[in-house]
């Protein structure tokens, strides 16, 4: 919205009430002539307000138009290394503990926390909305946990789980703008079901999903919706390097009937590669902001600029840094999800001998099959 108060705003708008003050004594002063004689002064004055109210909106429309030029045309603050990237606070992140037998003091993370960053973008719309909430703990391990704490009570949430055990939540705090729901996430329905019945706003804080499937499908129709989270918190397959696109294509009469399921522990299906969500993310001019293992976080360009927090320069640097570097990576290469040599293998020959086809073959092996039609789980591949 437009700020009056701004100090690019013209002066002369702060006369514009005193203007047709004047304006309108002069036509009241008349009252003492007949109403054919005041007839043309009334339609005078009227013409001349509605010419004043017009010049004021058309001054507020291409203030608002520079001041949105303005932020478009700042640069991004970019690290193109460690080096230049700077560091943040360490911080415990137990989440990432669930990759296998990464020890305890691996498991600090430079990355941004989600509280630092809320109070870094100086966030005007508290509200969060997470897909995928259940956690061990009670949700302690949840990233959007300590958003959610009695620090920051103005915090409003819709926690969204299938899970119906309490004790997956029981740590998140008991107020009245925190509300459970419990609820199955679906590409044609988590608008209708989740948004409009709770009446979302269409801008808010954060997006929070993590449903290990189909991240990159969900995410589109919450978009195309027009919602807006100045943040979005997910997960991605970092089994599928930038500048891969590896995208599992959603189908709605097959879509919870996978063997094994998508979210299963031995499954490399389980979500889109970090470049296929990049991809999806800047059609709708978002923009990576930090890659902590397999979670991600983008933030609305706009924001990027106008707070000048730093961004990757691209995906694999973000990857590189994130993922293979990675204090708990060599000690969970065993877990499924995380790497796999024959695909790894078969994404170099694709690179340095153009074989794609090698590359499908190789993948196939590892499709999940419909319990419906027999078939293998469909993909997007693209090296």
């Amino acid at each position: 919205m437009y700020n009056l108060t701004e100090q690019q705003t013209d002066l002369s708008i702060l006369f514009i009430p005193f203007t047709i003050t004047i304006m309108l004594k002069e036509s009241l002063s008349t009252t003492s002539l007949s109403f054919k004689e005041t007839y043309p002064l009334i339609k005078i004055t009227i013409f001349r307000i509605t010419f004043i109210l017009g010049a004021i909106l058309m001054l507020v429309y291409f203030r608002s138009q520079h001041h949105k030029v303005t932020i478009r045309n700042k640069s991004l603050h970019i690290w193109y290394n460690v080096e230049q990237k700077l560091k943040r606070p360490p911080y415990v992140n137990r989440d990432h503990g669930f990759c296998g037998p990464c020890p305890h003091d691996k498991l600090s993370s430079n990355a941004w926390q989600l509280t630092d960053l809320v109070a870094h973008i100086s966030s005007k719309h508290p509200f969060l909305i997470n897909i995928g909430a259940a956690s061990t703990a009670g949700g302690q391990y949840d990233p959007t946990h300590p958003l959610l704490t009695a620090m920051n009570v103005s915090f409003s949430a819709l926690l969204i789980d299938p899970n119906t055990d309490s004790s997956l939540f029981n740590a998140y705090p008991r107020r009245n703008n925190i509300q459970i729901i419990h609820d199955f996430i679906w590409s044609e329905s988590v608008v209708q079901n989740i948004f409009e019945r709770y009446n979302v706003s269409k801008h808010f804080t954060i997006l929070k999903l993590d449903i290990d499937s189909y991240e990159c499908s969900v995410l589109e129709s919450i978009l195309r919706a027009g919602y807006r989270p100045e943040l979005i918190h997910t997960e991605f397959n970092p089994i599928f390097p930038p500048p891969v696109i590896f995208i599992p294509i959603y189908n709605a009469t097959t879509k919870n009937d996978w063997k094994p399921a998508l979210w299963s522990n031995n499954n490399l299906f389980y979500g889109c590669s970090l470049s296929a969500l990049s991809n999806l993310l800047k059609s709708f001019d978002y923009i990576l902001h930090e890659v902590d293992f397999w979670d991600v976080i983008y933030i609305q360009r706009e924001i990027a600029q106008s707070t000048q927090i730093q961004v990757p320069a691209n995906d694999h640097i973000a990857y590189r840094h994130g993922f293979l570097e990675h204090s708990c990576l060599s000690y969970c290469k065993a877990n499924a999800k995380l790497y796999n040599s024959k695909i790894e293998n078969a994404i170099k020959t694709a690179w340095n001998q153009s074989n794609v086809t090698f590359m499908t073959n190789v993948i196939d092996l590892f499709a999940p099959i419909s319990l419906k039609t027999n078939g293998k789980h469909p993909y997007i591949i693209s090296p």
